[in-house]
């Protein structure tokens, strides 16, 4: 518990100094990293390390996509994605023997997923209209979720949510995390209004809550699956006691698009 306490403390102070310093090339460094670190693992979890084309071409992609986002260059992104895409199934046919479809289909899709779904945090920054308050939100929805389904679990847990994927989750941690998720997000918002006099439509802000928090729970258990089927227990030791990149971003994938969705229909809907 100690060593996860550290460490938890040592990532938390590592995302504060990233945020800090968002306005700057830090905050797409920070995102390549992740990109890439998310990447390796997942690829080693599927065994598809030896697909050396793809991977590089993947790594690539990864590490390149957020500062094209960042510093707006959406031609490049374009021509970057055709390129990766085309090395990956280039590799398929001129390695047949040696490598399998369903290994450049599943670096394609996990290619695709990983690195859009993060680097959507440069998007909410550089497009949203409340900015870096997004970012927070975005980010926090899914681990805010997670520590109120994990506390209300504890305590008050009964009955199995998905016994034969994660034996630990509960129904009555998955009301728990959503409860969480909406506290905390109306008691940001308020703050930021406060400071900031922005305009804040609660109601919708809870919405967005509750459906991150539900989606939240869709990732974590997609990634346990395939820590299930592939019999890992987690994906990397970067963060001893958490374990690895995709253990703490795994929910993160999925809320992330999901908030960014949801934030542009209030300022279709609402401005």
């Amino acid at each position: 518990m100690k060593i996860r306490i550290i460490s938890g403390i040592i990532g938390a102070a590592l995302a504060v100094l990233i945020l800090v310093f968002h306005n700057t090339f830090l905050f797409p460094l920070a995102i390549a990293v992740l990109i890439d670190l998310a990447l390796y693992e997942l690829f080693h979890a599927g065994m598809c390390l030896h697909c050396r084309i793809s991977v590089g071409a993947s790594f690539l992609f990864g590490a390149v996509l957020p500062f094209l986002q960042y510093y707006g260059n959406n031609a490049a992104i374009i021509a970057l994605t055709f390129f990766c895409i085309m090395a990956m199934f280039a590799e398929m046919v001129l390695l047949h023997q040696h490598v399998k479809y369903q290994e450049i289909l599943f670096i394609v899709a996990v290619t695709i997923l990983v690195s859009n779904s993060l680097n959507m945090l440069n998007i909410i920054l550089l497009r949203s209209p409340f900015g870096l308050a997004s970012v927070i939100l975005a980010l926090s929805a899914a681990w805010i979720a997670d520590t109120g389904a994990y506390f209300a679990g504890s305590f008050l847990g009964k009955h199995k949510l998905c016994p034969e994927i994660s034996p630990k989750k509960t129904v009555e941690g998955f009301f728990g995390g959503i409860i969480m998720d909406v506290i905390v997000m109306i008691l940001f918002a308020w703050i930021y209004s406060l400071i900031t006099k922005a305009n804040v439509h609660y109601l919708w802000l809870i919405f967005i809550a509750v459906v991150c928090a539900v989606i939240s729970v869709l990732g974590d258990l997609s990634a346990s699956i395939i820590k299930r089927q592939q019999g890992i227990k987690d994906f990397g030791k970067i963060m001893p006691g958490h374990g690895g990149i995709m253990d703490r971003f795994d929910s993160v994938l999925f809320t992330v698009p999901a908030f960014y969705a949801l934030e542009c229909m209030y300022t279709v809907f609402y401005q």
